[in-house]
């Protein structure tokens, strides 16, 4: 099992490879010219010393992927400076949980949703432990917090979404599935953190 400080050097190590979240400002154009939102992929370590990452499942009365797991964010505001700023504020809103911006160490790749058009800007988030309850708003109907060795074992090609020129992937843990931009996201992270 790997360390806390194994685990923070082994990212850092890679970061380079991450996209410069300090240049990330409002005026980043999608490629679709889209609505922009960015969500926080937060990697915290567990009672068993595990990385382990936190996901929202949305609630079923929302308008647009309702029920649908997710990582904790949202879509742009006029009152956000930046888009570092919204991935922030709409964490604290969602489940109650007051990130610092120096805690960012950076961007995956920017991530469309295929259904609404959406463009996620994801920053990367590493905490210790967390000894915090959250506080899920109307939004969200559950917290789950899922290991990454956990994660990485149960990646499947997500045959109903696929096409001969797209591979699309999914993760099945326990009753939830995680698929779409929420899966794609999440296998850029694991590429980035388990590759060679």
């Amino acid at each position: 099992m790997i360390s806390e400080k194994e685990f923070i050097e082994l990212v850092l190590e890679k970061s380079d490879n991450l996209e410069n979240s300090k240049n990330i400002d409002l005026r980043v154009e999608g490629e679709f010219n889209t609505e922009q939102s960015s969500v926080l992929v937060i990697i915290h370590f567990n009672h068993e010393c595990t990385p382990t990452i936190i996901f929202t499942e949305r609630s079923s009365n929302l308008r647009n992927h309702a029920g649908e797991i997710s990582f904790p964010g949202g879509r742009v505001s006029t009152q956000d400076r930046s888009i570092i700023d919204t991935a922030i504020r709409e964490t604290y809103e969602e489940i109650g949980l007051s990130i610092q911006k120096e805690k960012i160490i950076g961007s995956l790749a920017p991530t469309n949703t295929y259904t609404t058009k959406i463009l996620i800007y994801p920053f990367i988030v590493i905490l210790g432990k967390i000894s915090f309850t959250f506080e899920p708003n109307e939004e969200v109907e559950q917290v789950i917090e899922i290991p990454l060795e956990i994660l990485r074992d149960r990646i499947t090609i997500d045959e109903a979404h696929s096409s001969s020129d797209n591979k699309m992937f999914k993760f099945n843990v326990d009753d939830h599935v995680i698929w779409g931009a929420t899966a794609r996201i999440l296998k850029n992270l694991l590429d980035l953190i388990y590759a060679a």
